[in-house]
């Protein structure tokens, strides 16, 4: 339905609601339009991962678009939109948790195989690519896999003897762990083919 006044971005929210709720889909561009940016930086203050600051912030206003029936025109629309914003994020930081939870004790496994000897005929290759990966990396890099997996330190025990913050030695885990499965899945692929 074709609105007979033009839509201005400072027309109201609850005039807008009512539009879309009343099939103008077109009422809906202002809406993101006004709430857009403040939306964006809600987000991005509680998930500073670029790519998915984007993603959750364009999630929040389909899911907005989708449900605006559910929506109580009267009621300010920005909360709302925060609290749909919040529930993706959470929902996003509970996905990455897991993943990341899975990914530790699967590499903790990998590690720990590796330093029972990747020479004995029960060896995996993936041990073997393990240690070619473990071997291009870094020294200061390897130090601190083998600080954590091999000899079992927690963040806070690494940080003090690298000389540096706990955040850094996860998130550096993080990416090093990363960059160990990239390595592997790279040399798997090279062997099968």
């Amino acid at each position: 339905m074709a609105s007979d006044q033009k839509m201005t971005p400072e027309m109201p929210d609850a005039e807008l609601v009512r539009r879309v709720q009343a099939g103008d889909i077109e009422a809906f561009a202002p809406l993101v339009h006004q709430h857009l940016p403040v939306v964006r930086a809600f987000v991005a203050l509680r998930l500073p991962v670029p790519e998915l600051v984007d993603e959750i912030t364009h999630e929040t206003f389909v899911f907005a678009f989708r449900n605006i029936a559910e929506f109580e025109a009267g009621r300010p629309f920005r909360p709302w939109l925060r609290a749909i914003a919040w529930n993706l994020v959470r929902a996003e930081l509970q996905r990455f948790a897991r993943e990341q939870a899975n990914l530790s004790r699967f590499e903790q496994a990998q590690l720990a195989g590796f330093s029972r000897g990747v020479d004995s005929e029960t060896s995996s290759d993936d041990a073997v690519f393990l240690e070619e990966c473990l071997g291009e990396l870094p020294a200061n890099l390897r130090r601190l896999v083998e600080e954590r997996y091999r000899r079992g330190l927690t963040g806070e025990e690494i940080g003090a003897a690298m000389g540096r913050t706990v955040e850094w030695v996860r998130t550096t885990l993080f990416r090093v762990r990363k960059q160990l499965r990239t390595c592997i899945e790279g040399k798997v692929r090279r062997y099968v083919s």
